[in-house]
């Protein structure tokens, strides 16, 4: 585990482009698996890409190609969205979704833009509301599509509709936002899938893996205001005081949610007069 935090200060220190996601989901994985074979798990995506390579139409469109490539995860080999127990944290591991072939939206979403790069398909994925997807193409020949749901391709009618769940109706549309498909960065799918496994581990009261996926967010992006706020008060409730009233006090400079801060200025002052009285 600590080697696993100790690549996720590196990846922090890195461009994002230069991020290989493959192998930062995997740290994701190694974060709370003693074991996980990265080299095997690499080699695994590098199999199913020349599994799908080895079927590849010929001077065949874009959705030919996604089509291929679905046939191949989702009807041949299986992978499929995890319906029964979402929340088993296995959902989340890349080598424990290439192994199971079962994953939540994202996960699944990693695996498949994994594959689609080495056979050189651009593809994304996209931090949609609600449910992550990944887009394929570029420019207005794109395609958005839902890996949880066996790669089927969303119209626009579609998006516009799952939106209304989130915002309500007629709050918002892809023409009005289309900043809502823009490809997300490396370095937030990773913190998106640390925040779901924080997410998780908070509600088992798993303080000791709940810690280990906050300090790695917060090594990806370290003034990210809810991991701060969810780490300092962890790390109070622990009883690491002086490492949580830094991260109390960062979070009150970083965050604008003045309702969040006040909630927290009395355990700031609690920890700072602790800390005099230590002193």
């Amino acid at each position: 585990m600590a080697d696993a935090q100790q690549t996720f200060a590196a990846l922090g220190r890195c461009p994002d482009d230069t991020i290989d996601l493959a192998h930062g989901a995997l740290a994701v994985s190694q974060l709370f698996q003693r074991q996980v074979d990265i080299p095997a798990a690499v080699g695994e995506l590098d199999l199913l890409a020349a599994a799908a390579r080895s079927r590849w139409p010929t001077d065949a469109d874009l959705m030919r190609q996604v089509q291929a490539l679905n046939d191949l995860l989702f009807d041949e080999l299986g992978f499929a969205g995890e319906r029964d127990d979402f929340y088993d944290p296995r959902n989340s591991f890349l080598d424990q979704v290439l192994a199971r072939r079962r994953g939540i939206p994202i996960s699944l979403s990693v695996l498949y833009c994994e594959v689609a790069r080495r056979l050189g398909l651009p593809a994304y994925g996209v931090s949609f509301p609600a449910h992550f997807l990944v887009r394929v193409g570029r420019g207005n020949s794109a395609l958005m599509l839902d890996v949880y749901a066996g790669g089927i391709a969303l119209p626009e009618s579609e998006l516009d509709r799952r939106l209304a769940e989130v915002y309500g109706e007629g709050a918002a549309s892809i023409r009005a936002y289309p900043s809502l498909l823009r490809p997300a960065a490396r370095r937030e799918i990773l913190v998106r899938m640390l925040r779901n496994l924080a997410g998780i581990y908070t509600q088992r009261q798993d303080d000791g893996n709940q810690l280990e996926a906050l300090t790695a967010m917060l090594s990806l992006l370290p003034d990210l205001p809810d991991a701060l706020q969810q780490r300092g008060m962890l790390l109070h409730k622990l009883g690491h005081a002086p490492a949580a009233l830094a991260d109390l006090r960062r979070f009150a400079e970083v965050s604008d949610d003045a309702e969040q801060i006040a909630a927290v200025t009395p355990v700031i002052e609690a920890l700072a007069g602790q800390s005099l009285r230590l002193h």
